[in-house]
């Protein structure tokens, strides 16, 4: 299985997201931490989401686009783009309300874009248990479709963080 990536450039407030070939949850824990940092950012005019290059993205990746494109709405008050030229990527972003949240546009222009690789963090449990359950809980806000179909993996992966930090909590 290749495993694909997500590039990232920023530009005068504009920033790209470009995401390239099979993208899973273990490449979402970089984009998370960046998408955390918009918050102080008060430097955003537009976003751009790349989804030329990718082949896959699994319900994480689409939670942590949801999460992005909920935050730029919300927050900065911006709808961003999202190019894509696969239909089958097109069709899972819309089914999952994605098109709420970005302008979603069949693209085929230069895929020579100026981005770098986010680098790949430490991977630890809890960061990626955090990171999955967050993704979900974007995606949930969207449409009750979402709230019926993720609701019971929230609630399991819910449960599994109280484990962790009870297990990881010193003993009184």
């Amino acid at each position: 299985m290749s495993i694909g990536r997500i590039e990232y450039a920023s530009l005068d407030g504009t920033h790209i997201f470009k995401i390239i070939g099979e993208v899973r949850a273990q490449a979402c824990i970089s984009l998370d931490n960046l998408l955390n940092k918009f918050e102080q950012n008060t430097q955003i005019v537009g976003a751009i989401v790349d989804l030329t290059e990718t082949t896959f993205i699994d319900s994480t990746v689409l939670g942590i686009l949801a999460k992005l494109g909920l935050k730029l709405k919300q927050q900065h008050k911006i709808q961003a783009v999202m190019l894509s030229t696969n239909p089958d990527i097109t069709i899972l972003a819309n089914s999952m309300g994605l098109n709420q949240v970005f302008v979603i546009l069949n693209y085929c222009g230069d895929s020579q874009v100026c981005t770098k690789t986010l680098v790949a963090e430490n991977i630890n449990h809890a960061d990626m248990l955090n990171t999955v359950l967050d993704a979900h809980r974007s995606l949930m806000q969207l449409n009750a479709a979402n709230q019926n179909m993720f609701e019971p993996l929230v609630k399991q992966l819910q449960k599994q963080q109280a484990d962790l930090n009870s297990a990881t909590s010193p003993h009184q």
